[in-house]
């Protein structure tokens, strides 16, 4: 009989940020593995009428191959553009509290054999409650929810936590967590998704993009969590490149949302940048996203250096990059070194500097046997991070099967 697994999220499903895709997408990969899956998450109002009708399977384009199920939750989400930052802040994490106490119980009914989720409250009770849980971890929570860690951090329920770095780890330990119950695990890719992909001048005729410039290619949300991904230096960087063959490159940002653009679009006046050279592109579909990528001839990632994109991000454009065999220039972080390599499966730059962003782009078109190498490397390395590798690590730790490449 096969594992049945109950995947306990709090996140508004579908969603277009990439916490709703990588959740998926690791319950798609569990099921890969031969494991009987459900995921379960609250009501939460869908501000995005294009979002209201469609499953997280069309949404995200993956397998129907695990179940879904919505659970009663009362949204206070909607509450908060009503309420000062520091009183919903108090409303949200009670809510959280209580709803993740009527998921664990509800959960407990369906005596499922493993119990995975993302938030600490969850992880709380689920372990509290005794049943077998996992906990994917991609912040270090503080103040209340430290506590609550605390608590369950040698609880023998919890089987063993998941985290993204390095860093996670080392923090996690220090709170009390048992070294051999971590298991670090970046994000990871759909390599078929990118298997017997079109040319590159292919995919430019079937998106509408010039044939005859180079292309600067972005991928994935213009911000998070209200923090700019870099792509204001992008616009800058643009005033320091050459037209070559008296053709200005093209800095093509794919990924949304469009009303950040106006301010992009103010910095490159600023900086004499020719908004011929921009192209801002919103949201395009997950299955899509390979034919972008392959459009390139450079494929950015320009994190500036704050301690978020320093030691707790695994961006899963990097491993979409990655595997599109397209070369990278990205931001020289702690939490990039752990996957990229300077000058053999990337180049990197320093951080939050927009000539230094420039001169690595230029280091690589003026030599193309470098170019070639690192995406070739790069594409390589992509091996090692697919989502069913992924969740067979968790499932498996500490003997993971390495037979699979999707």
């Amino acid at each position: 009989m096969a594992v049945r697994l109950i995947y306990i999220a709090t996140a508004r499903l579908p969603t277009e940020k990439a916490h709703g895709y990588q959740i998926c997408k690791m319950c798609e990969a569990f099921a890969k593995n031969g494991v009987e899956v459900e995921l379960w998450h609250p009501y939460r109002y869908q501000p995005d009428t294009k979002l209201r009708e469609q499953s997280v399977f069309d949404y995200y384009g993956i397998r129907p191959n695990f179940k879904v199920k919505t659970l009663l939750n009362w949204d206070v989400v909607r509450l908060q553009q009503l309420l000062p930052k520091s009183k919903f802040t108090y409303l949200g994490f009670s809510h959280t509290l209580i709803w993740g106490l009527y998921a664990a119980m509800t959960a407990r009914k369906a005596k499922a054999d493993l119990y995975f989720t993302r938030d600490s409250t969850i992880a709380y009770w689920l372990t509290r409650l005794g049943l077998p849980t996992v906990y994917e971890a991609h912040v270090v929570p503080k103040r209340a929810r430290r506590i609550i860690l605390r608590r369950i951090a040698r609880h023998p329920a919890l089987r063993r936590v998941v985290v993204l770095t390095a860093f996670i780890k080392e923090q996690f330990v220090q709170l009390g967590f048992p070294d051999d119950k971590i298991v670090t695990l970046p994000d990871s890719v759909d390599l078929s998704l990118f298997a017997d992909l079109p040319s590159p001048r292919e995919c430019r005729q079937r998106l509408g993009l010039p044939e005859d410039r180079l292309i600067i290619g972005y991928i994935g949300r213009f911000r998070t969590m209200e923090m700019e991904k870099g792509i204001p230096e992008l616009v800058q960087a643009m005033a320091y490149l050459p037209s070559p063959n008296g053709k200005e490159p093209l800095l093509l940002c794919v990924g949304g949302p469009m009303d950040a653009v106006p301010p992009y679009l103010d910095l490159a006046r600023r900086h004499s940048v020719p908004e011929a050279k921009l192209r801002f592109v919103d949201r395009v579909s997950n299955n899509e996203v390979p034919l972008w990528i392959r459009a390139f001839d450079l494929a950015v990632a320009p994190f500036p250096k704050t301690e978020h994109y320093a030691y707790f991000m695994s961006p899963l454009k990097i491993f979409e990059y990655m595997a599109a065999a397209v070369p990278i220039v990205a931001s020289d972080l702690p939490s990039i070194r752990e996957i990229l390599r300077h000058g053999e499966n990337a180049w990197l730059v320093e951080p939050g500097s927009p000539s230094a962003l420039a001169e690595g782009m230029r280091s690589l078109f003026c030599d193309r046997l470098l170019l070639g190498k690192i995406a070739k490397k790069a594409q390589h390395d992509a091996e090692k991070y697919t989502w069913k590798r992924r969740a067979s690590a968790i499932l498996y730790y500490p003997s993971p099967s390495h037979d699979d490449k999707n």
